[in-house]
Order: C-alpha cells, then structure tokens, then sequence
C-alpha cells in the first residue's frame, strides 16, 4: 500500500501538534491552579519589575513582572543591592552534598578545582522569604557599615558626595525604601519536608530552581565548598489584562538596580500552585 502525502496532510499534522501542545500547556496551568495555593505572598514593586527591554517585540497588550529576589552572601563585607545572585550563607559544603554535588575530596589545589566548578547546575526547589529574618539582616549590615564610614569620614573629614561615608548612606536609604525584600534562603529536594521547615505560607514560598556548586580558595580567607541560586524558574509573571491598569500606573523599574524613587506604590498578591508556579491574584494601589 502507498501512502500519499499531501501538503494539507502536512498543514493537519501541524496544526493538530499545536493544538496538542497548547492543550497540554493550558491543562498544566489548570492543575498547578487548581485547589488551595501553595502559598500566597504579597510583593510590591520592591519585589517585581518589567523584563529588560520590555516594550520591545512584546506581544501586543501583554505585560509581565520579574521577581526580584537575592540571597544574603556569608561575607558581611559583599555589599547587597537590589538582586543578588551570589553564594548565599546557607549554601555550604553540607547542603550541596544534601542537593547530589560531588564535593568530596577537596581540590588540593585550585586547577584541581576547576573539575568541580564545572559540574552541570542541579534542580532544587528554592525557598523564598519576603520581609523575614534574612532582610532584617540585611538591613543591620547597611546599618552597620553606614555608621562605619559616617564615623571614618568624622576623622578624615571626607563627608561630601562620592565619598565612602555617603554612598553607604545613600545604600542603607536604598534598603530601607527601594531593594527588593524577597531573598533565597533554603534548597532542597523535599518539597514537604521543605514546608515543614517553612510552615509560614504567607512568608515562605516553594520555587522550583537551579543551583550551581563551586570550590573558592580564597583571598587570605579560608578555603570552602560554596554555591549559589543560579535560576529561579518561572520567574516572569503574567498580569492579568484587568489589573494592569494598577501596575502600569506605577514607573516600575526595568533594570535589575532599585526601582524608581518615589514610584507610586503597588502591592500585588502572588499565589504558588501545586507546580510551584506563581500567578497574580489581585493587584491593588499601596498607602505610602
């Protein structure tokens, strides 16, 4: 038997492959939505801001919001601004082995090294904290090293703009008002024993992400197993087309930095499914 097919054969099998995917896709967002969230968060533009380069090439009337979130570094002396990828103080050797790194032996010396630094990044749901213990953390360390400098420019009497002691200023007033309050603070593999560790879901959100594992030698520190939150996944945010209007009346800001000063504020509740995947639920103006 010969099978003849036709260009309208073709033109059937494409569209019934798309359908088959758009199907799929919609039916994976019904059940990551379906039942209780997860949990529930309320972010504002501290915590989301437009992709970069929004605007251009975007689906017409589509608009998206990025989660801004950071990790507080182990070293007091890495300064923290509005998105912080770095190696988070709770990424040790003993969590990183919890997550499948190889991490041991120890390189012996740092070429050695380098064959750990190339393991491929490993899936992890990731713990996020909004307005929790990590962020008052971060906020005693802008404190500290703003009284630092203000009393080192006391003695060299280097006070004005661009010396140390002001842009330590202009950091904690940054903290203070503008940097995003939603850090990384755990990982693991469970998310139930994750939750249990985590039992706030109004404060503690479960995302799925990437971590990456490294070897750092060191400047005249010790030597250390350290990784970091490569990718937070999901990470972009649709708005639904009848709260736009609320965030689009705000100068959200489109640039990983701080947002906008003085930006109309705006407060968004987020919901995490079953998938651990975030959607907007309501969106409304903030009180300053």
């Amino acid at each position: 038997m010969t099978l003849n097919w036709s260009r309208g054969h073709t033109l059937a099998a494409g569209l019934a492959l798309i359908a088959l995917t758009n199907a799929i896709a919609l039916g994976g967002v019904a059940w990551n939505r379906s039942g209780e969230p997860e949990s529930v968060l309320k972010l504002t533009q501290r915590e989301l801001r437009e992709p970069y380069g929004y605007g251009f090439g975007r689906e017409e009337g589509g608009l998206q919001l990025n989660l801004r979130w950071r990790a507080l570094p182990r070293d007091p002396d890495v300064a923290l601004y509005g998105e912080f990828q770095g190696a988070p103080e709770w990424l040790d050797e003993a969590k990183l082995r919890e997550l499948g790194f190889d991490v041991s032996p120890p390189p012996a010396t740092r070429r050695a090294g380098w064959r750990y630094d190339r393991q491929l990044p490993r899936e992890a749901l990731v713990v996020l904290e909004i307005d929790g213990p990590s962020y008052q953390k971060a906020l005693e360390r802008a404190r500290e090293r703003a009284a630092k400098e203000a009393a080192k420019g006391e003695v060299t009497g280097k006070k004005g703009p661009g010396t140390p002691a002001e842009q330590a200023r202009l950091f904690l007033q940054n903290e203070q008002t503008v940097n995003s309050r939603l850090f990384a603070v755990d990982a693991g593999r469970d998310a139930q024993r994750l939750r249990a560790k985590y039992p706030d879901r109004a404060r503690y959100a479960i995302v799925q992400g990437k971590v990456r594992a490294s070897y750092q030698f060191g400047r005249g520190k010790e030597a250390r197993w350290t990784g970091y939150v490569a990718d937070i996944q999901n990470g972009q945010i649709n708005v639904p087309l009848e709260l736009r209007k609320v965030i689009e009346s705000a100068q959200i800001s489109r640039r990983p930095g701080p947002a906008v000063q003085g930006a109309p504020p705006f407060e968004v509740t987020v919901a995490f499914g079953r998938r651990f995947e975030p959607w907007i639920v309501a969106a409304s103006a903030a009180a300053r």
